[in-house]
């Protein structure tokens, strides 16, 4: 291993920041002329030595006219990517007339620009709701979903992520800066223009080299998206618009509620005061210091999240009560996926059939599950709702779809008993059933329901399991009198099963 080495510190063109999906690889690739400029993507400097992030940056100069080695390095040949990083590149980037990094995650960002000090930074932004819907479909296609067993990338680490990284991007507005708004980077090219004078380039990169050294999963599929042309593309401006009713457009409009101040800082749509979220633990601070989010926290597995409710972090913790009661030889039918986090959690071997209301990637079945309008069971011998019934309208009409598969339900929900002072429908809940009503509910839908009330604190879960369908009676059940009102038939419910 290489001796760790003293980075002395240096000035550079420019530092790209943004949060993830707002356009900041595209940026990084246009401030990208081979021979002239290279601005490097994610290079991840302060983390211990990643060969193949190393060989990535390596591919990276190479295709740029760098002119420096390619291939990944040996293993355990330094200590961080940052002693690579200097040892590599450092004296064949004085040849260039600037170079620069790119970065969405903003861990360290104060020590990285006093170690690479940039003349110009860019502020790379977008409509924070059209962010969250792009971001969790990232997650999904690129297989970011619990990718190592421990880091948990799912609604909650999203919802998390994207509210750090504005925490941080408000500090940054205290230097000077470029704002670069996604929708006009992609729609206005008097904005190209506006770039290409404030880092002052004579021409704008037209290679897509930071783009290419990403993993197949998702260069194929941004390419795919966008055409392989080298032009910009306005296709995913309407990324919000197009995300059906359900927990993830509810989602992305709970974190544009809660950080009103983002959007008044780059000039997007304001929430209407009755909507803004206050007094939450991940409001913007007075101090734009003060980050309320420790970002190891947004990845830790069991960290609970706000002390408000918020139903992506409740869906984390349902999904890993639902894994325990999942046997070994299961085919599960996830209804609602939302993302791939269920299959991550069990294991390897378990068939998980994925079905939301959008494709958030290819291995997911589409179905209008919140009108009611199921997917086939196809195989499965267990189906789970988790975090559904509570935005589905007809909930009688859903129970009944659900017992027409004639199998067993994993279904949570937060009832009116555990969640008496919750404005439901800031939430985007379309019902508000007690205990008594949703026993009452799936009674009537022709399942024994076995509750597990408030497991949480707030949401129940539920094993569901149909229930036959008698035999029909030979003779008309007894009757008996009651003064006063005639006489009606006597009618035995069956038991209720005791909270597990």
């Amino acid at each position: 291993m290489s001796r760790r080495r003293d980075i002395r510190p240096v000035e550079i063109g420019v530092a790209v920041m943004g949060p993830m999906r707002t356009g900041t690889t595209l940026v990084a690739d246009l401030l990208t002329v081979r021979g002239k400029s290279l601005v490097f993507s994610e290079p991840d400097l302060f983390s211990a030595y990643d060969r193949v992030l190393c060989g990535r940056m390596r591919q990276l100069a190479h295709d740029a006219g760098l002119g420096t080695p390619t291939g990944n390095p040996p293993a355990g040949a330094w200590e961080r990517n940052i002693d690579h990083f200097d040892e590599t590149f450092a004296e064949a980037l004085t040849k260039l007339d600037f170079w620069g990094y790119k970065y969405v995650n903003p861990v360290g960002w104060r020590r990285l620009f006093h170690l690479y000090r940039p003349r110009k930074l860019v502020l790379c932004v977008r409509d924070l709701r059209a962010v969250t819907v792009s971001a969790l479909e990232l997650c999904n296609r690129m297989r970011l979903v619990f990718h190592d067993g421990t880091h948990r990338r799912d609604e909650a680490w999203v919802f998390s992520r994207i509210c750090y990284t504005v925490h941080e991007m408000m500090a940054m507005r205290a230097l000077p800066h470029m704002v670069l708004r996604y929708e006009d980077l992609v729609s206005d090219p008097a904005t190209l223009d506006r770039l290409r004078d404030y880092v002052g380039m004579d021409e704008l990169g037209k290679d897509r080299f930071n783009l290419m050294i990403e993993r197949a999963s998702r260069s194929q599929w941004e390419l795919k998206k966008h055409g392989n042309s080298g032009e910009i593309s306005d296709k995913a401006l309407d990324r919000f618009d197009r995300e059906p009713d359900g927990p993830i457009r509810n989602m992305a409009e709970r974190i544009w509620r809660l950080l009103g101040e983002y959007n008044v800082a780059f000039g997007y749509d304001v929430p209407p005061p009755a909507k803004r979220i206050r007094k939450h633990d991940f409001s913007i601070r007075v101090m734009p210091d003060e980050n309320p989010i420790r970002y190891g926290d947004a990845e830790t597995w069991s960290w609970r999240g706000p002390s408000q409710l918020e139903p992506a972090f409740g869906r984390r913790r349902a999904r890993i009560l639902a894994t325990r009661n999942i046997g070994k030889d299961a085919h599960v039918l996830d209804l609602g996926a939302g993302s791939t986090a269920l299959r991550r959690l069990l294991p390897a071997e378990t068939p998980v059939t994925m079905a939301d209301n959008a494709a958030r990637s290819p291995e997911f079945v589409v179905a209008d599950i919140y009108g009611c309008n199921l997917p086939p069971a196809e195989n499965a011998t267990i189906v789970t709702a988790i975090g559904v019934l509570d935005y589905v309208e007809n909930v009688p009409l859903f129970l009944r779809q659900l017992r027409a598969y004639n199998l067993p339900i994993l279904l949570t929900y937060y009832a009116v008993d555990d969640n008496v002072e919750i404005d439901r429908a800031s939430y985007g809940w379309k019902s508000a059933m007690t205990r008594s009503d949703l026993m009452n509910a799936f009674m009537d839908a022709g399942f024994i329901a076995t509750p597990r009330w408030a497991f949480d604190g707030r949401q129940s879960a539920f094993r569901l399991r149909p229930r036959p369908v008698a035999a029909r009676p030979k003779r008309k059940p007894r009757r008996k009198r009651i003064a006063g009102r005639g006489s009606r038939p006597v009618v035995k419910r069956p038991k209720i099963l005791e909270p597990v």
